[in-house]
């Protein structure tokens, strides 16, 4: 794997994965670095079976549907956009035709935007986004309903007891337990501590470590077919 740890001249692929992670509240059994530990890890896996250059995690991004709660930290989407584009056409200068992005958090739609114009307005760049990293065989690991997954409950908290157990509060998992009762929609109305009183949107009681262990695995899976799918499509001679 060539990753920040590598020196300059160990540096030939033309193709970087840039990690964005998130600082958020994930209840209070989960650290508020819960995204950032995660694609850290997913962004590692990955790195050692591609030829890329990875970048170390952006730990901040946008997360507005978490405002108010001590402890997180967010940008405008205009700003993140701005540093973005920024970075990657910085690593175009240098010789990088390829931009996996992997999202680590839901939330970070300016994402999709970016991308477009970058591809867009240049013929020689190549830029992809990896997110949302779930199918039928990762949904089936899960006890809980997919559709109650969606924040610090028995995937996320399940992946940290695989990656970082000793940052998971264990007697505090049982009772964050809650599925709001109103559609995902509404977290572009409300944050996610109005809709939850334990800022949590899902069952992170029904967590283990071993479960954490598969969904690395079919994530890793998942995110190289997804680069692998990606890039024949825009680059088939070359990939």
């Amino acid at each position: 794997m060539i990753s920040y740890y590598n020196s300059i001249d160990e540096i030939k692929t033309d193709t970087v994965i840039i990690p964005v992670g998130s600082i958020e509240q994930h209840g209070t059994h989960l650290p508020t670095g819960t995204d950032y530990f995660i694609i850290k890890k997913l962004s590692e896996e990955v790195a050692k079976r591609i030829d890329a250059y990875l970048l170390p995690p952006l730990p901040v991004s946008t997360c507005y549907e978490h405002k108010g709660t001590k402890g997180c930290a967010r940008m405008r989407p205009s700003t993140f956009q701005m540093m973005l584009t920024d970075i990657i056409l910085d690593l175009k200068d240098q010789g990088f035709k390829k931009v996996i992005l992997m999202l680590g958090h839901g939330g970070i739609f300016i994402a999709g935007p970016t991308i477009r114009e970058l591809n867009a307005l240049y013929d020689d760049l190549e830029v992809i986004k990896v997110e949302a990293l779930v199918n039928d065989e990762i949904r089936a690991v899960c006890e809980g309903s997919p559709m109650d997954e969606i924040h610090a409950g028995e995937s996320e908290t399940s992946l940290m007891l695989a990656i970082c157990e000793e940052a998971v509060k264990k007697d505090k998992m049982v009772n964050n337990d809650y599925i709001p009762d109103v559609p995902r929609e509404y977290l572009n109305y409300a944050p996610l501590p109005k809709l939850s009183p334990t800022g949590v949107w899902g069952l992170p009681s029904y967590a283990t470590k071993e479960k954490g262990e598969k969904l690395i695995a079919l994530k890793v899976e998942q995110a190289l077919k997804v680069i692998e799918d990606a890039f024949k499509y825009t680059t088939p001679e070359k990939w």
